[in-house]
């Protein structure tokens, strides 16, 4: 798909955190700016820790990250009524999932949670992947630096 047949969509991914506020905050304005759709993802997936024993019902991680999403989407609506919002549930890596969604998209935003330097490098962070394998230009949004704004 080549950029000119792209959705005019701004996907941001959430995660609760206060990066991924920030991140929302620049998409919304994003796409104001330029009269496109805002698509919000979220992304569940069984914490590692839960492998080494008992795993409650799966269904409540899914249900969980479901009721987060919707209640971004659901503030983010109140915020930005002008704005068509859509929103998109994933499971598995979000790295992969947010790459699988930017290509249908002319952005992509992300909160950077402050890793840099060898910590960065280790984590293998979601933000480092999307600069490298997405299919359209990438945002990382530092949520001490937006708050000026």
């Amino acid at each position: 798909m080549t950029s000119a047949e792209r959705a005019n969509r701004v996907i941001v991914g959430v995660d609760g955190s206060e990066a991924a506020s920030a991140a929302l905050a620049f998409a919304a304005e994003e796409a104001k700016l330029r009269g496109a759709e805002l698509r919000i993802l979220h992304v569940w997936g069984i914490p590692k820790a839960a492998y080494s024993g008992y795993v409650s019902q799966l269904d409540d991680y899914e249900r969980d990250a479901q009721v987060l999403l919707e209640g971004v989407v659901k503030e983010a609506k109140e915020s930005y009524p002008e704005l068509n919002i859509d929103s998109k549930l994933g499971e598995g890596s979000p790295a992969n999932f947010i790459i699988e969604e930017s290509k249908d998209a002319k952005l992509v935003v992300v909160g950077s949670r402050g890793h840099g330097g060898f910590t960065g490098l280790l984590l293998g962070s979601v933000s480092q992947q999307l600069v490298h394998h997405a299919s359209t230009p990438v945002v990382i949004v530092h949520p001490e630096r937006h708050k000026d704004k």
